[in-house]
């Protein structure tokens, strides 16, 4: 249960920081809409954003933590530390300093289907700029990858709602008089505040960072693991080039109603399937079974990742004007953004189950296999996006549905590649059956009870009602976990109630 329970804790944390982020986002909306300053500053914050992925919940964790985990073991954390510390503050330097200069080439990149329209010049100027947070939340992905091996899950997951709230506030208190430019301090002063927030967690740990120029053999394997690792991860963050890209030709706003989408979509993804995944690598790496702890991997994602598949397509224009519909942001950009966030929610199960897969590998030291992989899906995303968003003539919507289907393609591979080492086929459709029935059930009440409750404040209601729906259709299909769960609770309430 130590798996379920730092799993938890690092889902909490990660709650906390995307319901804040929720604010940061229905402010930006109040105040930009959906417009050339938002696509503009989407396509800005999606480089160092997508920096923050790939080490903060990806690559440089997967690496680092069963090397790190071994030299504590062997005494030789200090040094390793130090070195490892030292070469990785100075690649994060040069990497941000890469961005500053060569920011026009590089949004011209990633989005070149806005080179001739007026925001183009704005989104270079904000990329310059927002390159200085890279640095900062490169820090901060190394402490967090520290104190995950130290078993410390919660502190370095919160440290990005710090950034969310330090953000919010600037935008809350200075978007009227500065205009756009709030948004570029308030993510300079948020990277800041974030770094600083995990040095207390780290003192308490008694980590001491220095600096060494040795490159002994640690180090030496964990550049080696690191470079498939990133590149991996690297891969898969692809992804949301991918769609910026193809959305930058389509036609203004599309980039806007894609991140506000996928903003939504990665609540679940975020909470649950990378909590998951950090918490199994780090148990993998310290020796515990694999094909048990994946199972109950499996069935702690699944039991939470397909209640949430329904509950956002049911209830998506609901959830999008609650958060979203005020201000700037009109009715329609209600309509457009809830359709791309069914889309994305298609294929929720799958991306955290094929974070889950890509952690085993990891932790085996495997790290081709997830690069294959992230490959396989993203050339299945810019084919079957361009398809749907092009040809189809499906628009925005395509290109977040072909996003779906790359990761059921992504999974598929990786679940071929474990061949039953970890989990069978029939086990899966074992896990998947109650938690799917239930999942329906919940959708039977909910929609309903949307229709009769029409207005968006209400879905505060409808959202944990459908839970209740949902767990006690669990425990009426005697769902192991779901029964545990109960089990916990009658005890705790029992010793509670004792004199």
């Amino acid at each position: 249960m130590g798996l379920i329970k730092h799993s938890v804790s690092f889902s909490v944390a990660t709650l906390l920081s995307r319901a804040l982020g929720y604010i940061r986002d229905a402010l930006i909306a109040y105040h930009f809409g959906v417009s050339q300053v938002t696509d503009a500053f989407f396509i800005a914050f999606r480089l160092p954003n997508t920096f923050r992925r790939l080490l903060g919940e990806g690559g440089f964790n997967a690496a680092f933590i069963p090397v790190y985990a071994k030299d504590i073991k062997g005494g030789r954390e200090k040094q390793f530390l130090h070195s490892v510390f030292t070469y990785y503050t100075a690649v994060n330097l040069l990497v941000t300093l890469f961005g500053i200069f060569f920011a026009e080439y590089i949004v011209s990149l990633i989005a070149p289907g806005i080179r001739s329209r007026p925001h183009f010049e704005i989104a270079v100027f904000m990329s310059r700029w927002l390159f200085t947070y890279l640095f900062f939340v490169g820090l901060s992905s190394f402490f967090m990858a520290i104190l995950n091996t130290k078993g410390v899950f919660f502190v370095p997951a919160f440290a990005q709602a710090v950034f969310n709230i330090v953000f919010s506030l600037v935008i809350a208190f200075c978007s009227h008089w500065i205009g756009f430019y709030s948004l570029i301090a308030g993510v300079i002063l948020g990277g800041l505040a974030q770094v600083l927030f995990n040095i207390p967690s780290l003192l308490k740990a008694d980590v001491k960072l220095g600096f060494s120029l040795i490159l002994d053999k640690d180090v030496k394997l964990l550049v080696k693991r690191l470079l498939p690792s990133i590149l991996g991860f690297g891969v898969a963050q692809l992804s949301f080039f991918i769609d910026t890209l193809l959305a930058s030709f389509l036609a203004l706003g599309s980039i806007s109603y894609l991140y506000y989408a996928n903003r939504i979509f990665q609540l679940p993804l975020g909470a649950v399937s990378v909590g998951m995944a950090n918490s199994l690598l780090s148990a993998l790496s310290k020796g515990e079974d694999i094909k048990p702890t994946t199972h109950l991997a499996f069935r702690f994602v699944i039991l939470i990742s397909l209640p949430a598949t329904f509950g956002l397509i049911t209830l998506s224009d609901h959830i999008i004007a609650l958060l979203y519909g005020r201000g700037r942001f009109l009715e329609s950009d209600v309509l457009t953004t809830s359709l791309v966030l069914q889309a994305y929610a298609l294929g929720l199960t799958f991306f955290s189950l094929q974070k889950v897969l890509s952690s085993v590998f990891f932790a085996k030291g495997d790290t081709k296999t997830p690069v294959k992989a992230s490959l396989f899906a993203v050339l299945s995303e810019g084919i079957f996006g361009s398809f749907y968003a092009f040809v189809l003539k499906w628009g925005v919507v395509g290109l977040a549905l072909g996003t779906s289907t790359s990761s059921l393609i992504g999974f598929v591979y990786l679940f071929w590649k474990a061949r039953g080492e970890t989990i069978l086929v029939g086990e899966v459709l074992k896990l998947l059956s109650k938690p799917l029935i239930a999942s329906t059930v919940m959708s039977v009440f909910i929609f309903p009870l949307k229709e009769l409750m029409s207005k968006p404040s209400y879905t505060a209601f409808i959202i944990p009602f459908g839970m209740l729906v949902y767990f006690f259709s669990l425990l009426t299909f005697k769902e192991p976990l779901s029964l545990l769960l109960l089990s916990r609770l009658k005890s705790f309430i029992k010793q509670g109630a004792e004199p």
